[in-house]
């Protein structure tokens, strides 16, 4: 997975805690900012940090309500049924506080212990997808959000949950048997998207669901592109889109994917921070599948 880049962010301080901390500048050498200026910086930055922390996917940016129910499921999916179903559901929502606790540790240590229990423990990678990868990414986001953790922890956090989720699809990819007509999907980003945590619980339930997965963070929606979905046949695009000003890029993939006679009967799927913030944007631009959550995900997986 490619590294967050934060290096627009770097250096910047929530003016919050600047205040708390007691610590200013002198006057001659720093800019004023008005109250406003300073709370349209501090969205702009929590923001970006939101996007990193990623839960495009994992719904991290915005409540999602589900059926029969005001429980946020971002935070709480086992309140929706389905979820409640799945195999090993309570054996993952038990690790949560262990790996938010190892994420936030100064010892990277007890993060990589933590991924050599979480594989022994065998709970199928969909269900750790839903009840422990995806709530953890929300969390790390609202810890952020409501000034329990510094923009470096997490970062530092966010990669951690980006090291267990590929380790624990990888080691469980490496001991199933793949079938022989496998479906294929070609997973990539908008140019926006600086997170990689929400990509990666994606391609961790399509890959523990039978899927040959390819492509990931590292793949923009530029020729690069069009050069691999020539290449070979895809059952399925997945497109992760950060911010919603991104959605003509978007609908501009869709309209040349359908208009190219070789590859547009492969399906398409939009997801991310942008899609879960403003869904009714993405509904009407060609797409066939609209996912806001990690189960969203888990079923399309099934489905397709």
């Amino acid at each position: 997975m490619a590294e967050n880049d934060d290096s627009g962010l770097h250096g910047l301080q929530n003016p919050a805690r600047s205040a708390r901390s007691g610590h200013t500048k002198p006057a001659a050498t720093e800019p004023q900012l008005s109250s406003s200026d300073h709370r349209t910086l501090e969205r702009a930055i929590r923001g970006s940090v939101s996007s990193i922390v990623g839960a495009s996917h994992p719904d991290s940016t915005a409540p999602h309500h589900g059926p029969n129910n005001g429980h946020d499921l971002a935070l709480h999916p086992e309140h929706h049924p389905l979820a409640r179903q799945m195999p090993g559901a309570e054996q993952a929502i038990g690790y949560r506080d262990s790996l938010l606790a190892c994420l936030i540790d100064p010892d990277p240590r007890r993060h990589r212990s933590f991924i050599e229990e979480l594989v022994r423990a065998s709970v199928p990678v969909r269900t750790l997808a839903v009840h422990l990868f995806a709530p953890v990414a929300a969390e790390l986001g609202n810890r952020w959000c409501t000034d329990e953790a510094d923009f470096m922890q997490v970062a530092v956090a966010s990669t951690r949950l980006s090291m267990v989720v590929n380790h624990v699809s990888h080691a469980a990819a490496h001991s199933t048997v793949e079938p022989r007509a496998q479906r294929r999907i070609l997973l990539t980003r908008t140019h926006g998207a600086q997170h990689t945590i929400g990509v990666s619980i994606v391609a961790s339930c399509f890959r523990d669901m039978g899927w040959a997965v390819e492509g990931g963070s590292d793949l923009e929606i530029d020729e690069s592109l069009y050069t691999r979905l020539s290449d070979k046949p895809y059952d399925l695009l997945g497109i992760s889109v950060s911010r919603v000003d991104e959605v003509r890029n978007c609908s501009e993939v869709i309209r040349r994917v359908q208009a190219t006679p070789k590859i547009r009967k492969m399906k398409i799927a939009v997801g991310g921070p942008a899609v879960v913030a403003s869904p009714l944007a993405f509904q009407r631009i060609g797409a066939d599948f609209v996912t806001r959550s990690a189960l969203d995900v888990m079923q399309l997986a099934s489905h397709v």
